[in-house]
């Protein structure tokens, strides 16, 4: 094995490793790199003697790679390639060409609301990008996103603290929403009465405000089911004996598809807006402004509000 000198290499040695494969010449890889041939001459001294090996022998046809050259060329060029896009989108940031990831906190409930508007929206400029949703607990919430671990937190979410940024969305109130079956929906008072309720309340965000709504109404006595997040609610509306308590932006957007009829009238409001969090620690950064002025554009379009 080679004994390679990493503390005598700098990213300037690789490109001109990388200019000198591919131009066959010390001074058009000099010019490429903006070296004089001198200057290039004496880097590629040094990346020799860093690397243990001679690299280029001179031929008739230019400067031909050794073999250990020819076998580390491409991953060179692939890592230097990665670094200099990676920090070129730090200071720049072009969706149309970016491959960035970009992730999210949300709640079950959150990925039925917010990421189809998102995904919608966000790819038609951005073909490139990927989105993914790492739900964070909400005492991790602060920290995850100071340390990048999420881009944006979205929901009925409240937290506050030293660089934290919120931005209220849009506020929410509940109703009630029954299955797709036939015939007339019959008076909402009288179907809470008469049906057996499923509540899909995480704990986290809005359980205690449907709690109280319920109990306000006297209505307790009537939840049957309890869920942590929405993905079974469509499939236990299909059985008419069931009712269920959700946001109105759901309940619209199930309802459009044909899955279920929302009844009339509202439940009642949230105590808080949804909304929007990140780290102020992020700002700097261009592509993640993109990111959170998207998802305000959508919000304040209605794209979040109106189970479009």
């Amino acid at each position: 094995m080679k004994s390679i000198r990493l503390e005598t290499l700098d990213l300037n040695l690789l490109k001109l490793f990388v200019a000198v494969a591919e131009t066959g010449s010390v001074s058009q890889a000099a010019l490429r790199v903006g070296l004089t041939q001198p200057a290039a001459s004496n880097a590629l001294s040094r990346l020799r003697h860093a690397l243990g090996d001679p690299l280029f022998r001179r031929e008739r046809h230019g400067m031909m790679p050794t073999r250990y050259a020819s076998a580390v060329l491409p991953s060179v060029r692939a890592a230097l390639n990665g670094v200099i896009g990676a920090l070129s989108e730090a200071s720049h940031f072009d969706p149309a060409k970016s491959r960035r990831c970009f992730r999210l906190s949300l709640s079950g409930l959150g990925e039925a609301l917010f990421l189809p508007a998102l995904v919608r929206t966000l790819f038609d400029e951005a073909p490139h990008i990927r989105i993914q949703n790492d739900p964070v607990a909400a005492p991790d919430l602060a920290e995850a996103l100071h340390q990048g671990q999420i881009d944006l937190a979205l929901g009925l979410l409240a937290l506050d603290g030293p660089e934290i940024g919120v931005r209220a969305l849009h506020s929410e109130d509940y109703v009630a929403l029954a299955g797709p079956h036939d015939g007339p929906l019959p008076a909402t008072d009288k179907a809470l009465r008469d049906s057996r309720l499923v509540v899909a309340a995480p704990a986290a965000t809005y359980a205690a405000e449907v709690t109280a709504i319920l109990a306000r109404r006297g209505l307790g006595g009537n939840v049957a089911v309890c869920l942590r997040d929405v993905s079974a609610l469509p499939d236990l509306l299909l059985d008419d004996r069931f009712l269920a308590i959700v946001p109105r932006a759901y309940a619209t957007r199930l309802a459009r598809a044909g899955r279920a009829r929302m009844l009339p009238g509202s439940l009642g409001s949230s105590n808080a807006p949804v909304t929007m969090i990140w780290s102020l620690r992020a700002e700097s950064d261009p592509g993640f402004r993109w990111f959170r002025d998207r998802v305000t554009a959508i919000s304040e379009a209605g794209g979040f509000s109106d189970g479009a």
